[in-house]
């Protein structure tokens, strides 16, 4: 058994798992953020009711989602969307329309 190369061939497969993981996130974050909204009508725009993921409008807060390699081994999925946090958790005024957590728990099952 040669030791430095089954690790190498661990780290490499483990690396790989890590990474799709990363992108498989990004996706099931991107679906959800995709579906139509089932709250009121603003004209044509048909809103997210509270609870459900953000309708789309602009589509801004789903094509920033993204999964990115931080170091060997470590990848951050979200967005740099200022707003995310305050649809995800909510506020004082606006009741959460969670769209990451949802999409995790989907992941873990």
């Amino acid at each position: 058994m040669n030791l430095p190369n089954t690790r190498r061939l661990v780290l490499q497969v483990a690396e790989q798992a890590v990474a799709q993981a990363a992108q498989r996130l990004r996706n099931e974050v991107v679906e959800e953020l995709s579906r139509p909204g089932s709250g009121r009508t603003y004209g044509r725009h048909v809103a997210s009711a509270p609870g459900d993921p953000p309708a789309v409008d602009t589509g801004r807060l789903r094509q920033s989602m993204t999964a990115l390699q931080i170091k060997r081994g470590h990848w951050r999925v979200g967005t740099n969307v200022e707003y995310a946090i305050y649809l995800e958790f909510g506020t004082r005024r606006i009741a959460p329309r969670p769209f990451f957590r949802p999409a995790v728990a989907r992941l873990r099952r």
